[in-house]
């Protein structure tokens, strides 16, 4: 397999128990963990608010012979039908939400995953290493949730233990909360922690 195809780690883990049928990946940035699904012959939809991500999205794809649905979307504006996925991933996109929305978009996966349907879902806590930087240099709006000064960019920082308690009705296959080290990145050149909470649900 192409290195650039190379999944994140739980979607590769738990790939092998979702029923191959019609998935979800929201925020899909360049494309790595839909063109996985989609080489097993899953059929993806995968969004991203970034014309840039999807575009190299779109290449991945063409460059490893699948056909993904990428599309241009927020997750705030997406339609959800209902009972109709049979895997939803939600890798560190949510963070870019305002409390509410998060929280709407939480709602959305769990009504739209068919019965037996796997969520696997990440975000960061209050403990990671953004979250003072962020909090300097923007509005703090509620309880771990900032917005720019020209509102045009938000981000909401789970508590601990707070992304399970969305799932209490759903079968918790995983669930951790670790520090991860991040080398550096565009924004961000400097190595810094992450502290970020993943889960892996089932709908029963």
């Amino acid at each position: 397999m192409d290195k650039n195809t190379n999944p994140a780690p739980l979607v590769e883990r738990f790939s092998k128990y979702i029923k191959i049928d019609s998935v979800l990946d929201i925020g899909c940035g360049d494309g790595r963990d839909a063109v996985f699904l989609a080489r097993k012959g899953f059929k993806v939809t995968a969004i991203d608010t970034r014309q840039k991500a999807i575009d190299a999205a779109k290449e991945l794809a063409k460059n490893n012979g699948v056909t993904v649905n990428f599309l241009l979307k927020d997750v705030r504006e997406y339609v959800f039908p209902k009972n109709h996925y049979q895997a939803i991933i939600a890798l560190n996109s949510l963070f870019f939400l305002r409390k509410k929305d998060f929280y709407a978009a939480i709602n959305n996966i769990k009504k739209s995953l068919a019965s037996g349907g796997i969520a696997i879902i990440s975000s960061f806590t209050i403990n990671d290493s953004m979250f003072d930087k962020i909090r300097a240099e923007n509005e703090k709006v509620g309880k771990g949730e900032f917005k720019s000064g020209d509102e045009q960019h938000f981000w909401y920082f789970l508590e601990h233990n707070e992304l399970s308690r969305f799932f209490d009705d759903f079968e918790i296959l995983f669930h951790k909360e670790t520090l991860t080290q991040d080398i550096g990145h565009p924004g961000w050149p400097e190595p810094h922690n992450h502290a970020v909470a993943r889960i892996v649900i089932k709908k029963n």
